[in-house]
């Protein structure tokens, strides 16, 4: 009997063995699974952090490109001047053609590539597409906008001169107009003065190609149309369509807005009469506001490079700029203009300018004795003025996903 129940307990003992070495087993097994659950799921958010990482990266590296992209297109759209917009964003050189080597960029480790697709045709609408990358490739986001630019001269002059006073030429003006037939509009009289160098000139309908040279600015060969001695129908004086506007509606008129809320949405460089010929001086697709009275001596503005005498802009230096003086306006020295010159007061000559494009005063236009102003109407020119408008994004086309 009592070995009969030592091998009972013997037999017992080892039955609890068994099952201790099996829930050991168990729970061994348990814990390995959960640790490698956890490891996994450890590995899983380390991965979907850098995923998340590298994706922000990326995306930050496609808004520095449309960043840089937006200031590309508002600063200058058409460095080489062909009027056709440059694609190249990046690595701007000093080679032949100043433009950019690359499209792609590095932003810190990542890297971003801009495409530009003139839309319109006249860069008046671009898109803009940035896709960035991370520094291992692995993430990629892609941002893209439309970029509008609006246009700062809306209702451009149809002829080179017009005043809302009188234009009285005591030295000498030549004003040219080879797309039409109209050349000095004012809203009181002409006193086109006695000096014999003082001519107006437009097509001349026996030339070659007249009248479909009239569609091709500065193509048309010119015949004069009023001198000191005989006023053309070139010229329309005392119309009272221009003296019976208020200066204000004078403005609006051309620009399409209030004098005050155009300074403060369209104006590009607004400065005063104190630092204007240094300010505007060489400046190009610029919108340009100067406070005050103020005195042109030797400047060109609209050119990227000094133009003297009768010497021209060069094709691709050409920028046409809008320049808006809140005040008085004289002339001195040599001066040269490719845009829109548009005054708020009254403005004397007493050197020489130059103005290729148009001249518009508010008050009257005097010439004095010794000064001498030369007109070219160019409408092509007035057009390139459009680039120099604020640019901003068109609703509803921002995307980034």
């Amino acid at each position: 009997m009592d070995n009969l129940r030592f091998i009972t307990r013997q037999s017992m003992a080892k039955q609890q063995g068994v099952l201790t070495l099996a829930v050991s087993m168990t729970i061994l097994m348990l814990s390995t699974l959960v640790t490698f659950n956890v490891s996994r799921a450890i590995l899983m958010e380390q991965k979907i952090t850098n995923n998340d990482t590298r994706s922000k990266y990326a995306f930050e590296a496609a808004e520095a490109g449309m960043i840089s992209a937006v200031d590309y297109i508002t600063t200058d759209p058409d460095r080489d001047g062909d009027g056709v917009l440059d694609p190249l964003v990046f690595n701007l050189v000093a080679d032949a053609d100043n433009l950019g080597d690359s499209n792609t960029n590095n932003v810190g480790s990542s890297t971003v590539t801009v495409t530009l697709t003139d839309i319109a045709g006249d860069m008046s609408q671009v898109r803009i597409v940035a896709v960035g990358l991370s520094d291992d490739r692995s993430a990629s986001r892609t941002i893209t906008q439309i970029l509008v630019t609006i246009n700062p001269l809306p209702n451009a002059p149809d002829n080179p001169v017009i005043t809302r006073g009188s234009m009285i030429i005591g030295g000498s003006a030549t004003v040219h107009n080879p797309e039409g037939h109209s050349t000095i509009w004012t809203g009181s009289e002409i006193d086109m003065g006695s000096n014999a160098s003082t001519s107006t000139e437009v097509p001349d309908v026996g030339g070659a190609g007249y009248p479909t040279c009239m569609d091709i600015p500065g193509t048309c060969s010119l015949v004069a149309a009023s001198d000191n001695t005989i006023k053309g129908l070139d010229v329309i004086e005392n119309d009272s369509s221009l003296s019976a506007l208020s200066g204000d509606d004078f403005f609006e008129n051309f620009f399409g807005a209030s004098p005050t809320s155009y300074r403060a949405s369209m104006v590009t460089l607004d400065t005063i009469a104190a630092t204007a010929n240094s300010d505007v001086d060489l400046a190009s697709h610029e919108v340009i506001w100067i406070d005050g009275n103020t005195n042109f001596t030797g400047v060109t503005v609209g050119c990227e490079s000094a133009v003297t005498g009768s010497n021209v802009c060069p094709a691709g230096d050409t920028k046409p700029s809008i320049i808006i003086v809140d005040g008085d306006v004289s002339f001195s020295g040599g001066n040269q203009f490719y845009g829109i010159l548009f005054v708020r007061g009254a403005v004397n000559i007493s050197g020489n300018t130059t103005i290729r494009g148009a001249v518009v005063t508010a008050g009257d236009a005097v010439s004095s004795t010794g000064g001498s102003l030369d007109v070219w109407y160019n409408s092509s020119i007035l057009a390139g003025t459009a680039l120099a408008g604020a640019s901003t994004g068109s609703a509803g086309t921002w995307k980034d996903f």
